[in-house]
């Protein structure tokens, strides 16, 4: 399937325009002269094995969205699956065109298959050149023989004859990993880090003129930093890496970057040019750099992560301190009871000490900051250690002592569950007065019709009247969040959101 073009994209437009969507609804995407729909179909937890995940790409695409954003490394590979064969599905039947569709994937980080791809190469002596090993798990590589290989890879999932738009994918990694090793002067791995960003250029345009991408560009989640950071990147020096790797006629076409309420860089943070009294937004304008936005409504706060939107608190069934001493109860039945004939293993925790939530709950619960928080929390914390204790002892306990347990486990497990049920709750109410304090600092600023809008609504919103964006990457992927979200691209933008900006700043309005 070729890649998109100016004239079926702004068809593609005229035909939803005329529907009730607002004017601003579709922008010019910097210089690639395409027509995207101010809302972005985010692809990042969309796989190829949930059917919610197809249906809302479908219906998005049916009711407007014309601009679809993924990585090499979203769920594995299956997110490009899943848009790849989504996209064939639709445009064999009357109503869509590929050319209507543009179509961004992003390249650079190497986990999951592409780490194990990366690993067999250096038993084998074949090392990908310039590889950053963040951690265990996680490397990163934006080297032109890495990229190759990826872009083959994604252009397969995809179906694709031309992706549309190829970023680098957090290319800062370099910057952040040769920080953290104290790796020669700030101006040396400055110089370093473009001079990898102009070879990865120099790649990338000779993948235009064989047509396998249309356009290129970053993907920085540090682009919006004050200079001084360490590891803040620069749009300005980002631009001149292009015409030293792929010369005055580059298509460096494409910024993507983090804008949200508490994360307004983009639009107060003066950080280029050679005076630096430019904002990113302010240079990606002047050189005709169509701008991306992610994490519309994901704050990466000091506190961690907050999510803009109105939170349902469900009613309370239980009081957390009464099913706290429950709990105490049934553990100390289990440590007299089954405890009390286990032997820990060289240097493992010790049996008795399997089972002590209600104690760990209660520490925890005065500290949550909201429901982000505590799904972090019971994800990786509570959840996992807590499924590998009851397992280990499932596999283990047989005999007399084995039906002991599983008579005590059947009784606990629903009870912990019920604890678990009330911490989700409370941090729900903790994030809703949060989202209500958020509120009352920004609908003042906003026309009286708008102020009952959901938050989702009014963040999604605000971000996508900001001048210079040209599409909102919302994580649209279930078709109730379609629904949800496309209903702003029929109101007319906001006059003023860096004023909104400004007041969540000014206000202190931090969670």
């Amino acid at each position: 399937m070729k890649g998109a073009t100016a004239s079926a994209t702004r068809d593609f437009a005229a035909r939803f325009t005329t529907r009730g969507y607002s004017r601003d609804a579709y922008r010019t995407l910097g210089k690639t002269g395409l027509t995207v729909c101010a809302l972005g179909f985010g692809a990042y937890r969309v796989d190829d094995e949930t059917p919610e995940h197809r249906q809302a790409l479908e219906k998005a695409l049916g009711e407007g969205c014309n601009l679809i954003d993924t990585s090499t490394n979203y769920t594995d590979g299956a997110s490009e699956t899943c848009i790849g064969g989504v996209i064939e599905k639709l445009i064999r039947a009357p109503g869509i065109l590929r050319e209507e569709l543009v179509v961004v994937s992003k390249i650079g980080y190497v986990q999951g298959q592409n780490l194990d791809l990366a690993r067999e190469r250096e038993v084998n002596g074949e090392f990908f050149p310039e590889m950053v090993k963040i951690s265990d798990w996680c490397w990163h590589c934006i080297h032109p023989e890495f990229l190759a290989d990826q872009l083959t890879r994604s252009l397969a999932r995809l179906q694709l004859e031309t992706l549309d738009v190829c970023l680098l994918h957090n290319p800062e990694y370099f910057l952040m990993d040769a920080h953290e090793r104290s790796y020669g002067t700030l101006d040396r791995r400055r110089r370093e880090f473009y001079g990898r960003v102009a070879a990865s250029f120099a790649f990338l345009e000779e993948e235009v003129r064989a047509r396998r991408i249309r356009a290129y560009g970053v993907s920085s989640n540090t682009c919006t930093r004050p200079a001084s950071d360490p590891e803040a990147t620069s749009l300005t020096h980002m631009l001149e890496a292009a015409v030293a790797g792929a010369g005055a006629g580059h298509h460096f076409r494409v910024l993507q970057l983090p804008l949200n309420l508490f994360e307004a860089g983009a639009v107060l943070e003066r950080n280029q040019g050679p005076d630096l009294a430019d904002t990113v937004l302010d240079a990606a304008r002047a050189a005709g750099v169509g701008v991306l936005v992610n994490r519309p409504l994901n704050a990466m706060v000091e506190s961690g992560l907050v999510r803009l939107a109105t939170m349902a608190v469900p009613e309370r069934t239980i009081e957390l301190g009464a099913q706290l001493g429950t709990l105490r109860t049934l553990e100390a039945e289990y440590r007299t009871g089954v405890a009390s004939h286990l032997e820990a293993g060289d240097g493992g925790i010790p049996p008795a000490d399997f089972f002590r939530w209600s104690d760990e709950l209660g520490q925890i619960a005065p500290e949550i900051q909201g429901l982000e928080h505590w799904g972090a929390l019971e994800s990786q914390r509570v959840r996992p250690r807590l499924a590998q204790a009851l397992q280990a002892l499932d596999r283990h306990l047989t005999g007399d002592l084995g039906e002991q347990w599983h008579a005590w486990r059947v009784r606990y497990v629903p009870e912990v569950q019920k604890a678990l049920d009330e911490m989700r709750r409370l941090a729900a109410e903790k994030s809703q007065v949060r989202g209500a304090r958020l509120e009352a600092v920004i609908d003042p600023l906003l026309p009286p019709e708008r102020r009952s809008e959901t938050l989702s609504r009014k963040a999604l919103w605000i971000v996508a009247s900001t001048s210079g964006v040209s599409s909102v990457l919302a994580g649209l992927r279930d078709p109730a969040y379609v629904r949800d979200a496309l209903a702003v691209l029929s109101w007319p933008p906001l006059p003023d959101p860096a004023a909104v900006y400004r007041a969540v700043r000014d206000q202190g309005s931090r969670p």
